[in-house]
């Protein structure tokens, strides 16, 4: 199989000078020891062959290109200024114009007109919500939980509460909350993600809230003139404001935390937890990250998503932390999916939200 790219994408991709910094923040290249074929340097160097016509499109590399964390650390350290993980998106989305699709999209459009949402079957949004909510129009803040959010009620309901200590006037979409459409995006089903975030923006603008409040980064990342705001940042900015203060410290033998960050809010959460006393945020390689981009990898190879966890809770235990807290709502759930049955022997894992609660209230 051949492939045509675009002249910008193909030069675009030719300008990569190899030397790897890519790599170092990868975390597909720390899950498989440093392999070189699993890093992002490998993929933009044999994207490059492929549209110079210097090799052949097979299903297996088909598959290599939709796989990985998504979490777009390789575009922040180029130093040619070539945007990696855009260019990855551009060719996946290229290939799926050319009749090329992966049996992941496959499955994900298919989980999309089903729930409507691309993260799988059996999703049923709002359970954290009374029975006989309704959305409430002109609210000062609109919570939009998120696919994944839903499927860990628990952490979607402490986000709501955290909201509530800053207005009185808090809302959401309710039970049909649509995808933003960032998944999808990254997937390369550019038209199908537009969708999605325009039934959005329709959904929104009957509410007329005066700010968003998105528990998903990515759709703030992939779709930044929603104008929404991440979590993490309100909350950073009402601190700041002193519209909510942190009451409560840890306890002194309980203070060592290890943060799993969202890949795309640059610290934030760092931030926020180095504000409250007797805290030690113990320091983590920069490739240990996850947001909602890792559903990819989640969704096509659990196998390799496990790996990625026991690596990140081995550093975590050689740091002798005491606490997991997991920044996104949808790396939280993945977590607790991959784990299944099997229980975490180790330091405590606790979402973002939920940590904050406790010493705010």
């Amino acid at each position: 199989m051949s492939v045509d790219f675009s002249d910008d994408l193909r030069k675009e991709l030719g300008r990569c000078i190899g030397c790897g910094a890519c790599n170092i923040p990868c975390p597909m290249f720390h899950i498989e020891d440093l392999r070189e074929t699993e890093g992002a340097r490998a993929r933009i160097k044999l994207l490059s062959m492929l549209g110079s016509g210097k090799m052949e499109l097979t299903e297996e590399f088909l598959s290599y290109i939709f796989t990985c964390m998504n979490c777009g650390l390789c575009s922040k350290v180029c130093p040619v200024n070539i945007d990696v993980f855009g260019a990855i998106i551009n060719a996946r989305s290229s290939l799926i114009d050319m009749g090329y699709v992966p049996l992941v999209t496959v499955d994900m459009r298919e989980a999309r007109r089903s729930t409507g949402s691309p993260i799988g079957e059996g999703l049923v949004k709002g359970v954290w919500l009374p029975p006989d909510f309704q959305p409430s129009p002109n609210a000062e803040i609109l919570y939009f939980a998120g696919c994944w959010s839903h499927t860990v009620p628990e952490v979607a309901l402490a986000s709501y509460k955290l909201l509530q200590q800053v207005s009185e006037s808090v809302t959401t979409i309710g039970f049909d909350e649509p995808c933003c459409g960032g998944l999808i995006y990254v997937l390369g089903e550019r038209d199908n993600a537009e969708d999605s975030k325009n039934t959005l923006i329709e959904a929104i603008s009957r509410l007329s809230p005066k700010s968003v409040v998105s528990g998903c980064s990515l759709c703030n990342s992939v779709f930044p003139d929603l104008g929404f705001i991440s979590f993490s940042s309100f909350i950073e900015k009402m601190l700041d404001e002193g519209k909510i203060k942190i009451r409560r410290s840890l306890k002194p033998k309980r203070n060592k935390i290890f943060l799993i960050p969202s890949c795309k809010d640059n610290k934030l959460a760092s931030r926020i937890l180095s504000r409250i006393k007797n805290i030690e945020l113990l320091e983590v390689p920069e490739w240990v990250c996850c947001d909602c981009g890792a559903t990819l990898l989640y969704s096509t190879d659990p196998d390799r998503f496990s790996r990625w966890l026991e690596k990140v809770t081995d550093i975590a235990r050689d740091l002798e932390a005491n606490q997991i807290v997991v920044e996104e709502p949808s790396c939280y759930s993945m977590i607790f999916k991959a784990l299944g049955k099997n229980k975490h022997k180790g330091a405590k894992i606790v979402s973002f939200p939920h940590f904050l609660l406790e010493l705010i209230t």
